[in-house]
């Protein structure tokens, strides 16, 4: 019985020491076990702490900050918070013994990050999009399950001619046991935008948009000439996809 007791306090010690030792005197001998992560310019603990620089393979993701702790016997909630210059995230990255999702996840992204991908480069926008995301499952490092929507906000084009361009949505379900479909829609009185994001369970993603400008609307149709191809009967067709 002693022996027991011993071994409890031995683990409790040894989690207190964990928790307040700082993260930055052994995370040299922990960082492999953290790929594709790496953390830089470390301050605080494992517990509560904070990054000038998160990478994640090797790309640069902007600051973090974080608080771990146990949210149940066999379940550990990680709060993370990652941002820069033009993006900001925060979520709840729940780690059990199945599976690993994240809850809660919001956020916003820049204009700008998007106007390259789909090469807009007859004019000028700006704008973000938010993020709302109740529940993002994972298996095996793929996405499982997204709930949730990303929608523009204050979306405007600047040049050609200063126009609103109104919302643009996409509504995430998951109910295809092999992919997971992003409705979009638009709610705009110069271009209606309509199509699908999917998220294939093999490691492959596809973007399928229509883009048709509203009747009268030269200007917008101008703006967009360089995004995908020519559609027959007007506008535009975005076809796009890769792997994850």
């Amino acid at each position: 019985m002693k022996l027991f007791k011993y071994l409890i306090y031995l683990i409790i010690l040894s989690i207190l020491v964990v928790s307040f030792t700082p993260l930055k005197l052994y995370y040299s001998k922990v960082s492999k076990n953290l790929k594709p992560l790496q953390l830089e310019g470390i301050s605080g603990s494992v517990v509560k702490g904070s990054a000038q620089s998160l990478k994640y393979l090797g790309l640069d993701v902007g600051q973090a900050n974080w608080l771990m702790y146990p949210s149940s016997y066999n379940q550990m909630t990680l709060n993370l918070n990652v941002r820069d210059e033009l993006y900001d995230f925060k979520g709840d990255f729940i780690i059990d013994t199945n599976n690993e999702s994240l809850n809660n996840v919001l956020g916003t992204l820049d204009w700008s990050l998007i106007q390259k991908a789909i090469n807009f480069n007859r004019g000028e926008m700006s704008g973000y999009v938010q993020f709302d995301f109740q529940y993002i499952e994972f298996k095996n490092r793929v996405p499982e399950r997204i709930i949730g929507k990303a929608v523009t906000k204050d979306l405007k084009i600047l040049k050609p001619i200063n126009k609103e361009i109104g919302e643009i949505e996409v509504e995430f379900v998951s109910d295809n046991p092999s992919i997971i479909v992003g409705q979009v829609n638009s709610k705009s009185n110069v271009i209606n935008v309509s199509g699908a994001i999917y998220i294939h369970k093999n490691h492959r993603w596809e973007v399928k948009l229509t883009l048709i400008p509203m009747p009268g609307e030269y200007e917008i149709a101008y703006a967009i000439q360089n995004i995908g191809d020519p559609r027959r009967g007007g506008g535009r067709s975005l076809n796009m996809a890769g792997f994850y």
